[in-house]
């Protein structure tokens, strides 16, 4: 990036936020605090009126504006692919407000460019799950969320639980939003509970924003309670050697099941894995016959030998 390309960057990145940090701006560009100084200084003498130090972060007065922002090709095909996965994994309100945002941005476009995005956009598709394709993206408040989230307001809830098959009223300080396992979920504190929980969003029978506000700082642990949650707080550790020619089949499978690290042994990849649930875990690598091998633990040894038996067994029977 030229350097008058890079100006016009860290204008735009100054106008995107109430104060931005020296660092933000050192990290982006990937340049010395020095470089970035006199970037800075460069647009101040230029007559933009930039306040703000180097310790506080920088902003921009209020009331002063750049003229409208011009995208790419390239800024507007992310843009469009980012719509194209919004559309069959987020709720009704979301997916139209990013429809909404994206003619406005083909608004600015030149023609030729507005040509070729409309080009791209008859080429990209995205298959949505089973399960979307029949009943369409539930309907998961996803917008009123992100409102309590970003004004740290609590909500009323009214949520079911899968687990007992009852709905109860919940009020929540909405701590973060979380995309795994094809769902959305809200992680919060939960009042009644009086600890964090995970709340997928699709189970949110009704959700109010209150006028009440809560301080983040009562939460600093709640990426940890995610981490907890994905992995089982009662995770047991299994090391597991695949062969190589099926090991590449299973690059994005191994995150489902607690993926850690792995090393290469040669005609073996050693895996280790992080599991709550052996008996499960083992029904998968059951899948994978004579090219995976259990090293530890014994436990889990003993659970492959009795599936292999009773697989063993079942076949024999029906044959």
């Amino acid at each position: 990036m030229n350097r008058i390309d890079r100006l016009s960057a860290i204008l735009i990145q100054l106008q995107s936020k109430r104060r931005v940090m020296l660092s933000e701006l050192e990290e982006r560009f990937d340049l010395s605090r020095r470089t970035i100084f006199r970037d800075v200084r460069a647009l101040i003498d230029s007559g933009v009126p930039i306040g703000g130090n180097a310790g506080e972060g920088y902003f921009i007065v209020e009331g002063y504006h750049l003229p409208p922002v011009v995208f790419s090709k390239e800024e507007a095909s992310a843009l469009l692919l980012g719509g194209k996965l919004i559309e069959h994994n987020a709720d009704a309100n979301t997916s139209l407000s990013f429809q909404n945002a994206l003619y406005k941005i083909k608004s600015v476009l030149h023609y030729a460019d507005q040509d070729f995005l409309d080009n791209l956009e008859k080429s990209i598709s995205i298959v949505p799950s089973p399960s979307v394709r029949a009943q369409g993206f539930p309907d998961s408040h996803i917008t009123e969320i992100q409102f309590a989230i970003a004004s740290k307001r609590t909500i009323q809830l009214a949520y079911y639980s899968n687990y007992n098959g009852e709905t109860t009223d919940r009020e929540v300080e909405p701590l973060g939003l979380v995309y795994y396992s094809s769902r959305w979920h809200l992680i919060g504190f939960c009042h009644l509970r009086q600890d964090l929980r995970d709340f997928r969003t699709d189970r949110i029978r009704s959700l109010q924003i209150t006028p009440n506000s809560f301080e983040l700082d009562r939460h600093p642990y709640y990426m940890d309670f995610l981490q907890e949650t994905l992995l089982g707080t009662d995770a047991k550790e299994a090391i597991i050697q695949f062969r190589k020619n099926v090991y590449r089949f299973i690059s994005d499978q191994k995150f489902y099941y607690g993926f850690a690290e792995e090393t290469d042994q040669g005609e073996w990849v050693e895996m280790k894995f992080y599991t709550p649930h052996f008996d499960f875990f083992g029904r998968w690598l059951l899948t994978f016959s004579s090219a995976v091998r259990v090293i530890h633990p014994p436990q889990l040894k003993e659970i492959m030998l009795s599936f292999s038996k009773e697989l063993l067994e079942h076949h024999s029977k029906s044959s």
